[in-house]
């Protein structure tokens, strides 16, 4: 309990009620201002408000619901306990209903009611707890849902800012985990086109003919196991913004006809003759450089240019390490919450660690760091050290190596993804976060196992 006295205004036209309860706080260290009619409570709760009001529901003049009604007008969330004595169901019922946040029934035992208040103000100051915190993230979070307030990313904001007002192409570039799609929504959900749909997809992942296939649909029979037509992602996407993540990813072929359709604004069928208009804002991402790539001829300059209106490049998190507090204050209460646990953050020592890590996997690890912390956590301080994660080493790869057998690294990598999908039970979103990749990364690389044990 908080070392200020709680302010009670007790409302009850007994008198005898009103004098017991008033020894009775004063006793428990309580600030309790009696009164014997509501209208009189009213005027003073106007005047000077209080931490709990406590009332009686029937009173003559203005009974304790008309109190609660007019109580609620002025302070939406001052936690109201009424007494209830007479038909004390029904009326409790009627008085929750009109904002009371708890009843107790008359003659009461004030160690009960103690209890309740205790429980109440216990309550009030979660609550103020986590709207001071929800301002202090907020000051940390600007309007695009991102937290930070370094230079770097207030740079960011500015360029989201004035390329969200126009429908120009453009590409978007930084280190995995950096959040490249999360600017892209920005893109998005700040530009006229935000009533439209946002259509993403991971270039990456998929081969030539399913990319084909998935951007610009196909006709029923096109080819084997097209059982029907199926609209392609920039149909899909008309009239807002298409986001192909790891552009870089995508062959010769595939960045020509992708030219050819947002020069066109048109789109055909795989296995159709109609062309199809559309009206689509391209928003690319790619962790690789590509002014490099095209310079090696590995990346078609005409196409680049298509896309390259505008770039913006996001700051990698070594870029920006004053907003890991931030970061780290979010990440806790977020997994906190979806994990039910009692835990309030990391040690002095951890954050700053974590602050010192080097963070190559970037906002994805370090989110994904803090999830494990959470979940792993045995009490309401976090401690983490960036030598020794216990929660890593609880996924350690059980195999030894020796000096003179080896293994490929691409079996060795299936084994411990196969290990951590084990560890997971099978949760393959799970897994991905543990393993500080995406998910449509982690599925396509299972593909690629499956598809290599059919072979042999």
């Amino acid at each position: 309990m908080s070392s200020k006295p709680i302010r009670i205004m007790f409302v009850d036209d007994d008198l005898v009620t009103g004098k017991i309860m008033k020894r009775n706080c004063d006793h428990a260290k309580y600030r309790c201002e009696v009164f014997q009619d509501a209208e009189s409570c009213l005027k003073a709760f106007q005047a000077d408000g209080a931490d709990i009001l406590i009332t009686d529901l029937r009173m003559p003049g203005m009974n304790g619901f008309d109190l609660l009604s007019n109580i609620r007008e002025v302070d939406t969330e001052v936690p109201v306990l009424v007494m209830t004595g007479y038909s004390s169901v029904e009326n409790a019922v009627e008085a929750m209903r009109r904002g009371a946040t708890d009843f107790i029934k008359k003659p009461f035992d004030f160690e009960e009611l103690r209890l309740r208040l205790d429980r109440t103000m216990k309550g009030v100051r979660l609550k103020n707890e986590n709207r001071l915190l929800k301002k202090r993230l907020g000051s940390k979070r600007n309007h695009y849902g991102m937290i930070g307030d370094t230079p770097v990313m207030k740079t960011l904001f500015t360029t989201i800012e004035k390329l969200a007002e126009v429908s120009c192409n453009a590409i978007i570039s930084g280190e995995s985990g950096t959040g490249k799609e999360l600017v892209a929504r920005a893109l998005h959900d700040y530009s006229p086109r935000k009533e439209a749909p946002f259509v993403a997809i991971d270039c990456g992942a998929l081969s030539d003919t399913l990319l084909e296939s998935e951007l610009f649909g196909h006709e029923k029979g096109a080819f084997t196991g097209a059982t029907q037509r199926k609209y392609g992602l920039m149909e899909q996407a008309d009239g807002g913004t298409l986001f192909l993540d790891e552009i870089c990813n995508i062959s010769d072929t595939m960045q020509i006809k992708l030219m050819r359709a947002i020069e066109s604004k048109s789109v055909t069928r795989v296995g159709g003759t109609t062309t199809i208009p559309i009206d689509v804002r391209i928003i690319v991402a790619s962790n690789q450089d590509l002014d490099s790539l095209v310079e090696e001829k590995k990346f078609r300059h005409d196409f680049y240019h298509r896309l390259n209106v505008v770039t913006i490049r996001v700051p990698s998190l070594a870029e920006r390490r004053e907003d890991i507090p931030a970061l780290v204050e979010h990440y806790v209460q977020e997994f906190a919450t979806q994990y039910t646990r009692r835990v309030q953050g990391f040690d002095t020592t951890s954050l700053r660690h974590l602050c010192e890590a080097a963070w190559p996997g970037n906002i994805r690890e370090l989110r994904n760091t803090i999830e494990r912390s959470v979940i792993l956590a045995d009490g309401p301080i976090l401690h983490w050290n960036a030598h020794y994660d216990e929660s890593v080493a609880a996924l350690a790869l059980p195999i030894q190596f020796s000096d003179d057998d080896f293994m490929p690294l691409e079996q060795l990598e299936q084994e411990y993804i196969s290990h951590v999908l084990r560890c997971c039970n099978g949760k393959k979103t799970q897994a991905a976060r543990l393993l500080g990749i995406d998910k449509t990364t982690l599925w396509r690389k299972l593909r690629r196992y499956e598809d290599q044990s059919e072979m042999v």
